[in-house]
């Protein structure tokens, strides 16, 4: 994973809302990666997997809105 990616995630993460496991991790990535300019292939599965699972809540939760909105405005 190259800087620009792993800023990316860290940002999009930080608008999140992360369990206490969830930010702790975030962090201890971020500390291994300005110390070695690599994370392991476990690291970057984990952190992946926690963005990906983010992301598809908050766009289910767009969607369960927008929906909403089209049956309030009908």
């Amino acid at each position: 994973m190259d800087k620009e990616r792993l800023r990316s995630i860290v940002s999009a993460l930080g608008s999140c809302e992360l369990t206490y496991l969830e930010k702790l991790f975030v962090g201890r990535v971020q500390e291994h990666f300005e110390g070695n300019w690599v994370l392991t292939e476990q690291q970057e599965s984990i952190l992946e997997g926690i963005y990906r699972e983010k992301v598809r809540r908050i766009k289910k939760r767009s969607r369960q809105a927008e929906d909403c909105l089209a049956k309030s405005s009908v």
